[in-house]
């Protein structure tokens, strides 16, 4: 079992995309991404001169190792928007939604990325009548208040979006679709390198300071002048370079296993292609592969950075539960990666110290980072109105300076939750 991203070895990362360290740029991005690099590629195509910073590789954070599924809708539930701040933003805001499900599809069209997309939809999977009720009331929301065509499906239908398993019911969102993230990521790296951007790996951003109407931003591999700085780091944000940005996302690690290929089996798990997750605070999600293998990703707590072995181990135990036919199917690879989770659950657009950021997806990353890059990239050109994710205030909490130090008692409740079914 190697313990790298399937991803990212089925499509490696392009060779020659990187560039020394300017000392000047229009705007500087930091955290090379699906945010950073949709706002790079439109910045580069208008006319602004942008550079794009990373600590690490090019693009080697979670936008190129997650499970390739795109939706509608926010972690929270677009309801939440609904209630707090009225159904006009609310409305707006699942526009939005929508709209960074078409903009991923839109750009791997124009942009020539052979993503590999699969149009299977999105499904909720569920256990039970008291499952089955809720996504039916879930459904009859959504259905008054947005528009949607979804529909749940009863033990005599299920079969069709998951085989042979345990799920009884399921909430199916046609809209949903799967991709190769590396290659899409990848392939928005190479048309921002393309239309003018510099890439530079390996340089962490230390600090940024006003300087006359930009910025002096101090890297480790050098000092830049700027017009503008977009942080862009979602679950990679610590207290370096603005502490500010730290205290209002919280990291959380999620983990993936693959299967070998199996074929035939494969079809018989997911007849319809549809990317699924279950319907729980510490949940799965789960798709097929292009390549016939069974792909599943979730977590046995929240913290980042745990065991892969271990969790390799969990990840299977539960597979096997929810499909007692894959017993014996060898698990090909294991990884991990880090999302965003805002203490309010919604993504945000705004200004700290100065500075753009754009970050707090929350497993709703591949869709609405490229959207709000794109938009953000539009701001600074002055072609966007105000994106709908500055509009909605940004909280933190008072004991909170970016250390995570209640991720272990959250797991433990969230685990206890989830056995009560609340």
């Amino acid at each position: 079992m190697k313990q790298t991203p399937f991803w990212v070895e089925e499509y490696p990362r392009p060779q020659n995309l990187t560039s020394d360290l300017p000392g000047e740029s229009d705007v500087l991005i930091v955290g090379s991404g699906l945010t950073g690099l949709s706002a790079a590629l439109r910045l580069a195509r208008g006319g602004r001169s942008v550079l794009v910073v990373d600590s690490g590789e090019i693009a080697s954070g979670a936008s190129s190792v997650n499970g390739g599924m795109v939706s509608p809708d926010i972690k929270a539930g677009i309801k939440l928007i609904f209630d707090r701040h009225g159904p006009e933003l609310g409305r707006e805001m699942w526009r939005a939604t929508v709209r960074s499900v078409d903009i991923v599809s839109d750009l791997a069209a124009t942009e020539s990325i052979d993503a590999m997309i699969v149009r299977g939809g999105m499904a909720a999977l569920g256990i039970g009548e008291a499952a089955q009720r809720k996504f039916e009331e879930s459904v009859a929301w959504y259905r008054e208040h947005v528009g949607v065509d979804w529909e749940v499906l009863g033990p005599s239908r299920v079969g069709g979006v998951v085989g042979d398993s345990r799920f009884t019911t399921a909430l199916f969102e046609p809209e949903g679709m799967g991709i190769q993230p590396a290659r899409f990521v990848f392939g928005i790296a190479e048309r921002a390198a393309g239309a003018g951007a510099r890439l530079v790996a390996n340089c962490e951003v230390l600090s940024f300071d006003r300087d006359g109407s930009g910025f002096r931003v101090v890297t480790s591999a050098g000092t830049v002048r700027t017009g503008d700085v977009v942080l862009a780091t979602n679950g990679y944000t610590t207290t370096r370079p603005s502490p500010e940005l730290a205290r209002r996302v919280v990291p959380v690690g999620s983990y993936i296993i693959v299967t070998e290929p199996i074929g035939d089996r494969a079809a018989a798990v997911f007849p319809g292609g549809a990317m699924t997750y279950t319907k729980k605070r510490l949940l799965n999600y789960m798709r097929r592969t292009p390549d016939e293998r069974i792909l599943i990703g979730g977590r046995r707590n929240l913290h980042t950075g745990l065991d892969l072995e271990r969790s390799a181990a969990a990840l299977y135990s539960q597979l096997i539960g929810y499909f007692p036919q894959l017993e014996g199917v060898p698990v090909s690879h294991v990884w991990g990666g880090k999302l965003a989770v805002p203490f309010d659950l919604v993504p945000h657009m705004g200004q700290v110290d100065g500075a753009w950021y754009a970050l707090g997806y929350a497993g709703h990353g591949v869709g609405l980072s490229t959207l709000m890059g794109h938009e953000l990239g539009g701001i600074l050109l002055g072609e966007e109105p105000p994106s709908v994710f500055t509009k909605v205030p940004h909280p933190t909490r008072f004991f909170y300076r970016g250390n995570p130090w209640f991720l272990t008692p959250a797991s433990l409740l969230y685990r206890a939750l989830d056995g009560l079914n609340r």
